[in-house]
C-alpha cells in the first residue's frame, strides 16, 4: 500500500465512492461503461497478489545485451526529459473510450488496470517492463514526468509533479487506483483544489516494472477521443486531447497501435480517420472485444484484407477480453485458442491472433525502431544542445541588483565602441561591408565634392572667348539684353524666287499677314548671358563715388554672395545623408554587439533610444555649425592670401589679352596693311598672299585706339568690365569653393564622426557610469519573460547535457558486446 495510508476508493461506472475525491464524469456508453465495470470487478479478484507475474516473452527480441542498452537508453533518455526534444521510440496505443484499451494494456503489461473506470483517460501512462537478474526481485515505481506534448494552453508546475514516488513489490486494483488518484491529485486535476477546473492534463505517469521474469517492453497508453461534452469537460479539452493523439501519432519514431472496437460499427470508430495520417510501417491494428463481436465475418475480412483504415494498409491482430463473469482461474491465452479456433477466426493467420502474437510483433517493431535510430540521436542531440546554449546565451546573464545591471550595460556598449572604433580605423575584420563607415563615409563626401564642384554655381561661368549672347529658354523672357530687356534681332530671310534690282534682294511679292507672323515666330530670341546680366545689374545698383572708368570693388561682393546661395542646401542635403549614413551603420554594429554579448530586448530597445538621441542632437549641432559657417563667410570681406586665386586671374587676362587681339585683327586685318606695301612701280614689295599673314596683328599708329577699345576696361567695348570682374569673380569662386568643401569635410563631417556624442561614439562606458541609478535599474533590468525564459533554457540545457551523456555511454557499451538480433 502507499505510504500515506489514505483510503482507497472504488470506482463503479465512473464515480467515486470517495468524497473527497470527486472527478469530473467523462463520456462512456452507459451500456459500454456497465461492461467494463462487470470486468473491473473479475479483473480485482484475478490479480491478486498470489497471482504469478507474466512470463518471459518467448523469442524476446531484447534478449541479447546490445538491445538491453538500447532501450534502457533510450528509457533514460526519455526519464531525463529528452522526449520533448527528441522523437525517441515508443509504443503508443491509442482509441476512443470504451474501445477496450485498459483491457488490452493489461493483458500486455501485467497491470490490474481498473477496467470500465474513468481514472486512467485524464492524463498519459507510460508503462516500462524490464527484466532484471536472477534472484532479484519484483519491483513497481510510479513517478511523474513531463509529456512530449502539452495541447491544453495551461502551464503546468513541476512542484507537485517531480517529488511524486511510489515504489512496491507488487501491486493490486486497489492500489493501483489509488497511484492513479494521487497522480491526478499532483497533476492538479482534483477539482476540490485546482483554482480552475481542469479535467486533463499533459503529464505522464509513469510504471516501472522491473524483475527476473519480466520482458523488456514499453508502451504509452494516451487518453480516449471522445465527441460528446459531458461531466464538466469543455470543448478546448476535448480538442486538446484530440490534439494530444494527433500529435503522439505524427512523431515520426512512435509505433502506433490502433484498437478498434470489433463488438460495435467499426464505422463510429473516431481514431480510424486520425489513423490514416501514419505511414504504414509504423501502424499496427488491433481488434479488441473480438469474443462479442456480432459480425466476426466483417471483422475477418477486413484482418484479411489489411483494410478498415482509410488509405491505408494495415496489419491487425484479434484479441479477446475478459469476460463479465469470468473466475479465478482466468487464462486468456487459453480463452483466445478457444475463441479464435472456430470459424471464422481461424480464416486470420495464426500470428496475427492473441494477446502473445501481438507482444511479440510489437516488441520486434519496437526493437528494430529503437536500433535503426539510435545512431543518428547522438549527433541530433548534440547539435540541439548546441543550439540551445546559444539560445541561453541570447538571454545574458541574471542581473539581480544594481552592479550586475551596471555591469552588463557597460559590457553592451564596450563590445559597441569596439565595433564601432574598427568600423573608422581597421575596418577589415568586419563581418558586413554595410558596417565599415569610414569608406563608406568617403564616398559620401567625394560625392559631395563632385556635385558643389558641378552643381555649386547660381550661374555658370562662361569659358574666355564664349559670347555672352545666348539662345533665350521659354523661361528666361524676364532676363536682360544690354539695354534690360530681351531682345530680338530681326534678320531677314528671302525666298529662293527673290530677284535682284540695282544690287539688293527685292521679294517678287510682299509676303501676307499670316507669312510674316510665322517668319517673326521662326526668327530667334537670343538674350545676355545670366550671369553677365547679373554682373551688368549689380555694376549699375552699386555704384559709389568712383569716377567714371574706375571699377568699383564692392560690386563682387553681392555676386560672390548670389553666385554661391546655393552652397548651403547642397551641404546641408550632403550632412543630412552622413548623418544618416552614420546612424543606420551605428545601428547595425550596435545589433552586431548585442548579438554578440547576447541582450534581451527590453535592454536593446533602451539602449537604441538613447543611439537615436545622439543621433537627432548632432544632427542639429552639425546643421547649426554649417549655418554659422555660412553666415560667417557671407558677411567677412573677400580675402584670400592664396597664391592660387592671383594665378587664375593672370591666366585669365592673358586670355582675354589674346581675344582682344583677335577681334583687333579681324577688325584691322594684316593683309589691309600690306596691301599698302607696293613700290611705285605697282610691284609689290613683299608677298601679299593672306593666308602667310593670318595668324598676324599689324598695329599702327592709327589703329592704337581700336585696339585700346578692345583691350581696356576704359575703352568703348563696356563688355572688358564685365569681362574683368566675371574673371576676378570666378577666380575668386574657385578658391572659396575649395576651402568651402575642405571645411565642411573636415571641420563639420570628421568632428561629427569622431565625436564622443555622436551616434557612433556616443553610446560609451562614460555615458552609461554617468547615468542615474535608477535609469541604470531600468535599462539593465529583466522583464519575466526573460527570467522565464533563461530559467527554461538552463533547464533544457541541463536535460539535453544529460541527454548527451546517456546517448554516448550507450553507443560507448555497445561497441562492446556483440549484436545479436
Amino acid at each position: 500500500m502507499p505510504s500515506n495510508g489514505s483510503t482507497p476508493t472504488r470506482r463503479v461506472q465512473g464515480t467515486s465512492i470517495d468524497s473527497s475525491v470527486q472527478a469530473p464524469i467523462i463520456n462512456i456508453e452507459a451500456e459500454e461503461a456497465q461492461s467494463e465495470a462487470e470486468d473491473f470487478e473479475s479483473s480485482s479478484e484475478d490479480n491478486s497478489e498470489n497471482r504469478p507475474i507474466n512470463s518471459i516473452l518467448s523469442e524476446d527480441p531484447f534478449s541479447n545485451e546490445s538491445s538491453r542498452i538500447l532501450f534502457n537508453s533510450i528509457d533514460q533518455l526519455r526519464r531525463c526529459g529528452a522526449g520533448q526534444d527528441l522523437d525517441l521510440p515508443q509504443l503508443v496505443i491509442v482509441g476512443k473510450q470504451s474501445a477496450g484499451k485498459s483491457s488490452l494494456l493489461q493483458s500486455l503489461t501485467d497491470i490490474p488496470f481498473p477496467v470500465g473506470s474513468r481514472l486512467c483517460t485524464q492524463f498519459a501512462m507510460r508503462i516500462v517492463s524490464r527484466r532484471t537478474s536472477p534472484g532479484s526481485s519484483d519491483m513497481i515505481e510510479a513517478t511523474i514526468e513531463a509529456g512530449d506534448v502539452n495541447p491544453f494552453s495551461t502551464r503546468e508546475d513541476d512542484f507537485d509533479t517531480k517529488d511524486f514516488k511510489k515504489s512496491m513489490t507488487s501491486m493490486t486494483a486497489e492500489e493501483f487506483e489509488e497511484v492513479i488518484n494521487e497522480a491526478k491529485i499532483a497533476m492538479g486535476l482534483d477539482s476540490s483544489q485546482a483554482s480552475d477546473m481542469r479535467n486533463y492534463s499533459s503529464k505522464v505517469l509513469k510504471i516501472e516494472l522491473s524483475g527476473p521474469r519480466r520482458s523488456h517492453f514499453a508502451i504509452l497508453d494516451l487518453p480516449g477521443i471522445f465527441s460528446a461534452l459531458v461531466g464538466g469537460v469543455s470543448k478546448r479539452e476535448r480538442d486538446g486531447v484530440t490534439m494530444m493523439v494527433s500529435s503522439y501519432m505524427r512523431k515520426p519514431e512512435n509505433i502506433i497501435i490502433c484498437v478498434a472496437d470489433a463488438s460495435g460499427d467499426i464505422s463510429n470508430e473516431q481514431i480510424l480517420p486520425l489513423a490514416s495520417t501514419v505511414d504504414s510501417s509504423r501502424l499496427v491494428g488491433v481488434f479488441t472485444k473480438c469474443d462479442r463481436s456480432d459480425n466476426p465475418s466483417d471483422i475477418v475480412k477486413l484482418v484479411r484484407d489489411r483494410e478498415g483504415i482509410p488509405d491505408k494498409t494495415v496489419k491487425w491482430f484479434v484479441v479477446h477480453n475478459r469476460g463479465p463473469q469470468a473466475s479465478d482461474s482466468y487464462d486468456r491465452e487459453h480463452e483466445e485458442n478457444v475463441t479464435f479456433g472456430k470459424d471464422p477466426w481461424t480464416e486470420v493467420p495464426e500470428e496475427q491472433r492473441g494477446t502473445v502474437m501481438l507482444k511479440k510483433h510489437l516488441a520486434n517493431l519496437l526493437c528494430q525502431r529503437i536500433r535503426d535510430a539510435f545512431p543518428g540521436m547522438l549527433n541530433t542531440v548534440t547539435r540541439l544542445l548546441e543550439a540551445e546554449k546559444a539560445h541561453r546565451q541570447s538571454f545574458g546573464e541574471p542581473r539581480n541588483n544594481h552592479s550586475q545591471k551596471l555591469s552588463y550595460l557597460t559590457s553592451v556598449v564596450g563590445r559597441f565602441q569596439t565595433l564601432a572604433l574598427q568600423s573608422l580605423r581597421s575596418p577589415g575584420d568586419l563581418p558586413s561591408d554595410s558596417m565599415k563607415l569610414r569608406g563608406l563615409s568617403e564616398k559620401e563626401k567625394a560625392s559631395f565634392a563632385n556635385n558643389i564642384m558641378e552643381n555649386g554655381e547660381c550661374f555658370k561661368f562662361l569659358e574666355i572667348g564664349e559670347d555672352v549672347i545666348v539662345p533665350q529658354k521659354p523661361n528666361d523672357s524676364d532676363l536682360d539684353s544690354d539695354d534690360g530687356q530681351s531682345e530680338t534681332l530681326n534678320i531677314p530671310t528671302y525666298p529662293s524666287s527673290a530677284r535682284r534690282q540695282r544690287g539688293l534682294m527685292t521679294p517678287l511679292a510682299s509676303p501676307s499677314r499670316h507669312n510674316r507672323t510665322a517668319e517673326k515666330k521662326t526668327q530667334p530670341r537670343t538674350q545676355i548671358h545670366p550671369l553677365y546680366a547679373e554682373i551688368r545689374h549689380q555694376l549699375a545698383t552699386n555704384r559709389g563715388e568712383e569716377l567714371p572708368g574706375m571699377l568699383n570693388p564692392a560690386v563682387l561682393r553681392p555676386l560672390w554672395r548670389k553666385q554661391t546661395s546655393k552652397w548651403q542646401d547642397l551641404s546641408q542635403k550632403h550632412l543630412e545623408s552622413l548623418v544618416s549614413l552614420t546612424t543606420n551603420v551605428a545601428l547595425e554594429l550596435f545589433h552586431q554587439a548585442c548579438l554578440d554579448v547576447g541582450t534581451t530586448d527590453r535592454v536593446k530597445d533602451g539602449l537604441e533610444a538613447e543611439l537615436l538621441n545622439f543621433a537627432e542632437s548632432s544632427r542639429r549641432e552639425v546643421m547649426n555649425k554649417l549655418t554659422q559657417m555660412i553666415e560667417k563667410n557671407q558677411t567677412m570681406a573677400l580675402q584670400t592670401h592664396n597664391p592660387l586665386f592671383l594665378l587664375k586671374v593672370r591666366e585669365s587676362q592673358a586670355l582675354r589679352f589674346t581675344a582682344a587681339i583677335d577681334r583687333y585683327r579681324k577688325a584691322c586685318p594684316p593683309i589691309s596693311f600690306l596691301a599698302g606695301l607696293a613700290n611705285e612701280g605697282g610691284a609689290p614689295r613683299v608677298a601679299i598672299k593672306e593666308e602667310g599673314y593670318a595668324d598676324w596683328a599689324i598695329i599702327n599708329k592709327g589703329h592704337l585706339e581700336a585696339l585700346f577699345n578692345e583691350l581696356h576696361p576704359a575703352g568703348e567695348r563696356k563688355q572688358n568690365v564685365e569681362d574683368e570682374v566675371h574673371d576676378l569673380l570666378k577666380a575668386y569662386y574657385d578658391v572659396t569653393l575649395q576651402n568651402h568643401i575642405f571645411d565642411v569635410s573636415h571641420n563639420i563631417s570628421e568632428p561629427f564622426l569622431l565625436s564622443s556624442t555622436g551616434p557612433l561614439l556616443g553610446l560609451n562606458t562614460d555615458f552609461i557610469m554617468s547615468l542615474p541609478i535608477e535609469t541604470i535599474d531600468q535599462l539593465g533590468g529583466e522583464d519575466e519573460s526573460v527570467v522565464v525564459g533563461r530559467r527554461e533554457a538552463e533547464s533544457r540545457v541541463r536535460r539535453l547535457e544529460e541527454a548527451v551523456s546517456i546517448a554516448g555511454d550507450a553507443l560507448g557499451k555497445k561497441r562492446g558486446v556483440v549484436v545479436a538480433c
